[in-house]
């Protein structure tokens, strides 16, 4: 008479943030249930699965610093920054993917080999999604568009497909050290601000709310004017081409480029 054992799988179900996939590989590492008895997940499953005992991890600075300090010692800069970006894209997979590779880089005698070892799919998909992250914050680098405020602090919104605030805020801080200026991510609520000469930090839980009452400098108004009329008259009416407009610059920037925006009531006069 034989028996039927079944194994049950632990579930760790972090937030979606870096810090909260760092605090669940601290946690399913320490659990020490064996790595194939174990799984990452970035969100609650409404489908809870059968054999599976799930356990809500809580993000800890502490864990995640741990993690990402190991990484960078024994895996090298590549697979930090492979992880870190890959971190920040929007893929039920990532968490589960970095937790695997992690333990695969672990194991190597040369950790640095793993951001070459693209045959192992949980590797791959990493570096596919850090490519993706790469390219998106690429763009938002060169489409940001800031609006100076009345209050003389340069204001922008975005609406990111990635959680790409901590990746773009080095390069505007490099370039606008002087300047206090606010980059806010309107679909994640989270603001990147730079005060100026100081660093650059970011703020979660920003209700959109909190910018609506914000006006604009009376120069930055006479500058959107003189903006979109000169980017009128340089276009070449008979030379429009819709399509490859919208190949270098997609319509989903438009919304926050001052000239696409509609024109005031005032600009001709």
């Amino acid at each position: 008479m034989s028996s039927c054992h079944c194994l049950m799988i632990r579930v760790f179900q972090c937030e979606d943030t870096l810090t909260g996939i760092m605090s669940g590989v601290y946690d399913a590492w320490d659990s020490r249930l064996g790595h194939a008895n174990v799984r990452l997940e970035t969100a609650c499953n409404a489908d809870m699965e059968l054999f599976c005992e799930y356990r809500q991890v809580l993000p800890e600075l502490g864990k995640a610093e741990k993690v990402l300090h190991t990484i960078k010692k024994r895996m090298g800069e590549d697979a930090w920054e492979m992880i870190a970006y890959a971190s920040a894209y929007p893929d039920d997979r990532k968490a589960d993917a970095i937790y695997r590779m992690i333990v695969l880089g672990l194991h190597l005698p040369d950790g640095r080999e793993i951001s070459r070892m693209l045959t192992q799919p949980d590797v791959r998909l990493v570096f596919e999604l850090r490519r993706k992250v790469w390219h998106i914050a690429h763009r938002y680098m060169g489409f940001v568009r800031f609006r100076e405020l009345e209050n003389k602090v340069l204001f922008s919104t975005i609406e990111a497909e990635a959680d790409i605030l901590a990746l773009i805020a080095p390069h505007f801080a490099d370039r606008l050290p002087l300047e206090n200026w606010v980059i806010y991510d309107r679909r994640r609520q989270k603001a990147a601000i730079h005060p100026s000469e100081k660093g650059w930090l970011i703020l979660e839980e920003v209700e959109a709310e909190l910018f609506t009452h914000l006006n604009e400098s009376r120069e930055e108004a006479c500058y959107d004017v003189l903006w979109r009329t000169f980017h009128r008259a340089v276009g070449i009416e008979s030379r429009t081409n819709p399509r490859l407009q919208a190949s270098f610059l997609p319509k989903k920037f438009r919304q926050f480029m001052n000239e696409f925006s509609a024109a005031v009531s005032s600009e001709n006069r």
